[in-house]
Formats: structure tokens, C-alpha cells, sequence
């Protein structure tokens, strides 16, 4: 049963400059992201109405994390971690404005809306493992706990900004002017990733395959870091497709206009949820057995999924979906805290890699198979897989604790 390592205090990881000014940019960020993200959800069900075209949107947004992660994860043990993070975010800043500019007219042919969506995430899917890996360094390996429940809580902050944002703005003047602010909000961590030192990589892995694979290799050998990461995957896998049918649940179910304020602040009680749950592994939970809080945390989620699946009223779908957000991300938030406490700064960059595939590289093909399987079935259908496969998780998985390994466990080392 693994518990707690770190001392440092999440005042103690922003008081650092460099940590706090990341920070700072990657929430505005992160905000524009996730409101780009909610709307690319209601334009894809607007132009199709198809629950498969919105498990195809998933997968161009999310692919690339599967594609690229290892690529990224490597890069980030052995090259120069600012011009990654520079040129990818540079990349994604670029394509967000190239949406805008095509759906000036709220209208997009689905192949192309679904061409850009992926090209856009070719960036995030080389940032997403630096980003992870660079971040709890900035902040001091004493506070590496608080630093990534701050960057959990940050993110779920944005998920309720951004969403709530951006259904107001859709409504009120379209869909480019939301990507056109996104692609806005990129320029903010381009300059604070400009002005701020980011440590050296300190990997010395001298083969292709420990660059590449390395990451999969330390989780293998060392089941204090590849537990966790094994059920974030699986979990990913079997209970996160209902998030790619979220416009879908909230019209077919709750009767929402997946174009309206309202479903913002829906998806903006999802995002608050999740920014809950964040900050009780980061408080409350701190101090609490990491298996204890994952096994209870499924058991939640399960029940909160079911609950979401079996109503039709709004203002309890308000409830509901917060529920489901607050489990669904004590959850990741505490088997990130898992593995990030047992890897050292040589190898952090490819386990973040394998970490984002665990979620990026799944996520997508559970959204494209989910489609199909409510198109032929239904939506219920999808949600009481992730129930069962909630509470299958919960009693079936094992963690183990163990010291903190890095290369030496490299075969090429």
C-alpha cells in the first residue's frame, strides 16, 4: 500500500517563481483548451447528430497523444525541454487560428473539422509528457505531491471556466470567436515559457529503444510505478467513453440544446466536479492511503455513473455530472501523485509519456468503439459498461510501494 513521500506544502510549491508562473499561464491556457474542446463537441453533434461522429472527434483530438507521447517523452529526457514546449505550443496556437478562420461561418465540412482537430493535437501529443515531466521539477522533488495536485486542480478550474465560457460564447456570437480566444491564450505560455529556466535533461540512455521504450520498461520492472499507470489505462479504456457523448447524454437524456448556455454550465458542473476532487487528494485526502482512496474512488465513480445514466430532469443532471467529475478525477489525480513519488528526474519524461498514453492512447479508440456501440445499441448501454467496469477495477486491482527507481533499470544503461 503506497502512502505519501513528499513534505512540501502547496504554498511551498508556488511560492517558487518559476513553478508559479507556469502555472499561472498554463491555467489561462488550459481554460481556452477546454473551452475549444466543449465547443468542438457541440459543432461536431450540430453538424451530424451522430453519437459516432462524436467518438470520431474524440480520437482526432486525443490520437495524437498515442501517436507522438513516446516521441515526446523521449525528447523530454534528452533535448532541449524549452524549444519542445515552445514550437509545440506554437504549433497548436497556429492550427486553433486556422479553425477560426474556416468556421467563421459556424459551418465546416465534418472530414476537414475532423483533419484539423487531429493536426491541432499532433502538438499536444510531443507538449503533454514534457509538460508533465518539467512541471513537479519546477516546483522541487520535496514538493512534487502539492505540485501535481496543483496542476490537477488547475486544469479542473479550467475545465469549469473554459466550458462555461465558451457555451456563453457560442451562443452569443458563434464558434470562431471560441477557437480565435483559444489560439489567443496560447501566446500567454509561449512568453512565460520564453522568460523562465527549465531544468536540463538529465537522461544518459544510450540506445534508440531506452529512449523510446524506456518508460515502458521502468513500469514493467518496477510495479510501484507501473500499477498505477496499468489502471489508468484500463479505466480509461472501459469507463471514460461516456465524457466523447456528453453533448450526446445532455440532449438525448436531460433534453439540453447542446448549443446553449445551459449545456455550459452542464459541462461546466462536470469540470467543477473534477476541480473538487483535485483539491481533496491535494487536502483532505493527503494524508490518506493512495490504494484506499483509488479503490473507494471507483466504487463512487460507479455509483455516480449509474445515477447519471438513469435520469432525465436537468436540474438533478446538474448534480449528477458534478458527482461523476469529483470521482472521476480523485482517481487520476492520485495515480499520477502514485507514480510521479517513485521515478527520479532520468527517466520522468518517458513514464509521463506512458502516463498520457495510458490516457491519450486510450480514450480515443474507447470513444470511436463506444460510438458504434451506442448507434447500434444505445447510450445507456455505454454508461453501465463503465459502471461494471468501475467496480470490476476496484476489487481487482493491486498496487505495490517500492523506492524510487530510475535508469539503472534500463537495459541499455
Amino acid at each position: 500500500m503506497t502512502t505519501p513521500i513528499a513534505s512540501g506544502s502547496a504554498a511551498d510549491a508556488l511560492a517558487q517563481p518559476a513553478f508559479r508562473r507556469i502555472f499561472a499561464a498554463s491555467f489561462l491556457s488550459n481554460s481556452g483548451r477546454w473551452m475549444q474542446s466543449a465547443a468542438q463537441g457541440v459543432l461536431a453533434w450540430e453538424l451530424t447528430g451522430s453519437s459516432a461522429f462524436l467518438g470520431l472527434m474524440i480520437f482526432a483530438q486525443l490520437g495524437p497523444l498515442g501517436i507522438l507521447s513516446l516521441v515526446g517523452g523521449s525528447l523530454a529526457d534528452s533535448s532541449d525541454r524549452r524549444r519542445i514546449l515552445l514550437g509545440t505550443q506554437t504549433w497548436q496556437m497556429f492550427w486553433s487560428g486556422v479553425l477560426a478562420v474556416l468556421v467563421i461561418d459556424d459551418h465546416i465540412a465534418p472530414p476537414l473539422f475532423v483533419a484539423i482537430v487531429f493536426i491541432t493535437g499532433l502538438g499536444q501529443g510531443l507538449f503533454a509528457p514534457a509538460f508533465t515531466s518539467v512541471l513537479p521539477s519546477l516546483a522541487g522533488h520535496h514538493n512534487l505531491a502539492a505540485a501535481v495536485s496543483l496542476n490537477s486542480t488547475q486544469t479542473n478550474a479550467a475545465r469549469v471556466i473554459g466550458p462555461a465560457i465558451g457555451g456563453w460564447l457560442t451562443s452569443l456570437v458563434g464558434f470562431a470567436e471560441v477557437f480565435a480566444i483559444n489560439a489567443l491564450t496560447y501566446v500567454v505560455v509561449i512568453v512565460a515559457l520564453y522568460v523562465t529556466k527549465l531544468p536540463s535533461p538529465s537522461a544518459s540512455a544510450s540506445t534508440m529503444s531506452d529512449r523510446l521504450f524506456g518508460g515502458f520498461r521502468v513500469a514493467r520492472r518496477a510495479h510501484q510505478v507501473g500499477r498505477p499507470l496499468l489502471v489508468m489505462m484500463l479505466f480509461a479504456l472501459f469507463c471514460l467513453p461516456f465524457i466523447g457523448q456528453l453533448p450526446a447524454i445532455a440532449e438525448l437524456n436531460l433534453g439540453i440544446d447542446p448549443k446553449s448556455g445551459q449545456y455550459g454550465y452542464f459541462y461546466a458542473s462536470f469540470g467543477f466536479g473534477a476541480l473538487v476532487g483535485a483539491l481533496l487528494v491535494g487536502t483532505a485526502l493527503v494524508n490518506r492511503p493512495r490504494e484506499t482512496v483509488a479503490r473507494t474512488t471507483l466504487v463512487g465513480f460507479a455509483a455516480a455513473l449509474l445515477w447519471l445514466s438513469t435520469i432525465s430532469d436537468i436540474t438533478i443532471g446538474y448534480v449528477a455530472i458534478f458527482v461523476v467529475g469529483l470521482f472521476y478525477f480523485v482517481l487520476p489525480t492520485t495515480l499520477n501523485t502514485m507514480w510521479q513519488e517513485h521515478v527520479d528526474e532520468t527517466v520522468r519524461g518517458r513514464v509521463a509519456a506512458v502516463w498520457v498514453l495510458s490516457f491519450g492512447g486510450t480514450v480515443p479508440f474507447s470513444n470511436v468503439i463506444a460510438g458504434q456501440i451506442v448507434e447500434l445499441t444505445s447510450l445507456r448501454t455505454v454508461l453501465v459498461g463503465g459502471v461494471f467496469a468501475a467496480l470490476a477495477l476496484s476489487f481487482g486491482a493491486r498496487f505495490m510501494t517500492g523506492p524510487v527507481v530510475g535508469e539503472e533499470l534500463l537495459t541499455g544503461s
